[in-house]
């Protein structure tokens, strides 16, 4: 087993780290995810993997070799629980407050949702009014809808 590193092997291929999670996601490169942000990988299927791109020997090689190899990794587990809850309830008496600074577009929709779990929302704006910027705007882009 060796153990990769997402921007380690993007940058000793010369793509981007995104393209190298795209390839574990679509299994082109078997990896599997383990702890701290690091994949396992068998040896031969990386060398195959690297040969299928085009990367010549001597620099498999020596990407090999500088990649850590022998760690007997156990892949991460992810466990399911069926009496896990997707949303909590919750009471009907306020939990807390929270003080939201800035009322531009997105202070006041924190600040509704905030009010809508049940916390008391102080909202403060240095200005004298709220909205932000989209305030100073009299019509939006595509719809050319009034902004406030």
């Amino acid at each position: 087993m060796m153990e990769i590193r997402v921007g380690r092997l993007a940058d000793a291929l010369g793509v981007h780290r995104n393209t190298v999670r795209n390839w574990i996601k679509t299994k082109g490169l078997a990896a599997t995810p383990v702890l701290g942000k690091k994949y396992a990988v068998e040896q031969h299927e990386f060398i195959r993997f690297l040969l299928s791109k085009g990367v010549d020997e001597n620099s498999i090689n020596d990407l090999v070799n500088s990649m850590p190899t022998g760690y007997s990794i156990q892949p991460l587990e992810i466990k399911t629980n069926s009496t896990i809850q997707k949303e909590v309830p919750m009471s009907d008496k306020p939990v807390g407050s929270v003080m939201i600074v800035g009322g531009g577009i997105a202070g006041i929709q924190a600040s509704l949702d905030l009010a809508d779990s049940g916390y008391y929302v102080y909202l403060l704006e240095k200005g004298p009014g709220i909205g932000g910027a989209m305030a100073k705007l009299d019509k939006t882009f595509p719809t050319n809808d009034c902004a406030m």
